[in-house]
């Protein structure tokens, strides 16, 4: 396995707990189909991120790009020689003719390779504001793969997991609590977890519901 501390292109490391033994969900086993175009959606923090870098994390030259709307299309040019390219929040640049030239050229060129490109939106190709046609016939024919909706039982498994990655546990029922006083997303639960690890070396104290009550000031 790579390392996961390796700075990749643009200097955009990934993340050392987006693998695939710590993505709670079914999305992951459609991702082992050896399709070489491969469309990941699903609404925002329901793991499109973590979904792409895990796959990077076994390709030691892989690449992971993220937002696109702060570079130039032209980055495109030097990636078709890579074994994975992992594209996130693709959608941010659809409908801009240079993106969409340079994303229907970066296709036919890993295609021609025999090597793979895996993007990410948050909707399925067929929704997609595309232009041009010859790059949405490429994305409809992509192995599409929608990331989970967890439930509360899944969402408590991903905190712990996430608490038990920064040090400290997290019980059944504090995880539950938290829950049951925040946002339910994912991404607020772990700013919540990330706030209580802060306080918690800070104040040399485990993570217990009157904790939690004292540092959210329920």
């Amino acid at each position: 396995m790579r390392n996961p501390h390796k700075q990749l292109a643009l200097d955009i490391a990934l993340r050392e707990d987006a693998t695939f033994a710590n993505y709670v969900g079914a999305a992951k086993h459609q991702l082992d189909h050896p399709g070489q175009l491969v469309f990941v959606w699903g609404p925002p923090q329901t793991g499109r991120s973590h979904l792409l870098q895990a796959c990077c994390q076994w390709v030691d030259d892989a690449i992971y790009l993220t937002g696109l709307d702060q570079l130039d299309a032209a980055i495109l040019n030097r990636l078709d020689d890579r074994s994975l390219v992992c594209i996130d929040d693709v959608d941010q640049v659809l409908g801009q003719p240079a993106w969409e030239e340079g994303l229907f050229h970066l296709i036919n060129g890993l295609k021609d390779r025999g090597k793979r490109l895996l993007l990410a939106a948050s909707e399925p190709p067929r929704l997609l504001a595309v232009q041009l046609p010859d790059l949405r016939s490429r994305l409809l024919a992509a192995l599409v793969v929608e990331t989970d909706t967890l439930n509360d039982q899944q969402k408590l498994q991903v905190m712990q997991q996430r608490a038990n990655s920064r040090g400290f546990d997290l019980k059944d029922d504090v995880g539950q609590f938290i829950m049951s006083r925040s946002a339910r997303d994912m991404g607020s639960l772990v700013n919540v977890l990330a706030l209580l690890e802060v306080e918690s070396l800070r104040q040399q104290k485990k993570v217990t519901i009157p904790f939690v009550k004292q540092t959210l000031r329920l």
